[in-house]
């Protein structure tokens, strides 16, 4: 399996948290309003995938000692400047 390796800060890790949070709300909403399909059988498969992604970033985030904001889903205005 290749590997890849990156260092990011927790303004980084949020704009991913938030990313990966929206795309699973995304997948779970298809997945309940059209249960019986064979899209959804599909999008299940990748929703089990992205928790367990999300999970390993979430236990990496925490051994790093990223604050709570971190992982703060507020969709309010996230400022970008320093990036």
């Amino acid at each position: 399996m290749r590997e890849f390796n990156q260092t990011i800060d927790e303004k980084y890790f949020n704009m991913l948290w938030r990313t990966l949070s929206e795309r699973e709300a995304e997948i779970s909403h298809t997945i309940e309003n059209e249960p019986d399909t064979d899209e959804s059988t599909l999008l299940s498969n990748d929703l089990v995938y992205l928790r367990l992604c999300m999970k390993d970033l979430r236990n990496k985030a925490e051994k790093a000692n990223f604050s709570k904001s971190a992982f703060n889903l507020d969709s309010g205005y996230l400022d970008l400047s320093e990036l």
